[in-house]
């Protein structure tokens, strides 16, 4: 399938999920995460929810990440011009929902791309090589291809993969790994 119908099929499906199904399958994903990588006094970037979109819950996550003395980052998104910066956040910040839905910490130290060991990225489907689907802005393609040579991207999907997507293109940055609340795919 291309990735138009792949977003459409699993914009779909994640808006037939229910809160209860979102919360446990967002735990086990994160519980294979927090088993397969050493986490402990990395910089990890990850993505605040948009709750509308029923999104993986990262908050549990962010917190195992602190007491893992981890250095914590998120993205604010600009969208004039569109394009995320990044910046760190601790227990103590505050966030703020802008008119789309995204969650954005109000104050926060900016920190470089490559100053970042792992991503977690937000998607809608991924394949058997590491391809990926997302709401089709190209926000994370952008930021990847910022990040050092060495940065893990981590992919966190509530469905397995699929079989393969058409349409990737060069400016397309596949994934290292995807976790699902079943297991972690390596794509290299």
């Amino acid at each position: 399938m291309d990735k138009a119908d792949l977003r459409r099929e699993y914009k779909l499906k994640m808006s037939q999920l229910t809160s209860s199904e979102i919360k446990s399958y967002s735990e086990q994903i994160f519980t294979l995460i927090k088993s397969h990588f050493k986490l402990n006094n990395k910089t990890v970037h990850v993505f605040l929810p948009i709750a509308k979109f029923n999104e993986i819950n990262t908050e549990s996550f962010i917190d195992s990440l602190f007491e893992l003395k981890c250095t914590v980052a998120t993205s604010i998104t600009h969208f004039s011009p569109l394009d995320l910066t990044h910046c760190i956040i601790n227990k103590k910040t505050a966030y703020k929902t802008d008119k789309f839905g995204i969650p954005s910490p109000i104050e926060g130290v900016a920190i470089s791309e490559n100053k970042i060991d792992l991503v977690i990225i937000p998607l809608l489907t991924f394949d058997n090589k590491g391809a990926r689907v997302g709401y089709g802005k190209g926000l994370y393609d952008r930021f990847l291809a910022q990040c050092n040579p060495n940065c893990v991207k981590i992919g966190v999907s509530f469905f397995e993969s699929t079989h393969s997507i058409l349409g990737v293109n060069e400016h397309d940055i596949p994934l290292d790994y995807c976790a699902t609340p079943n297991k972690i795919y390596k794509f290299k």
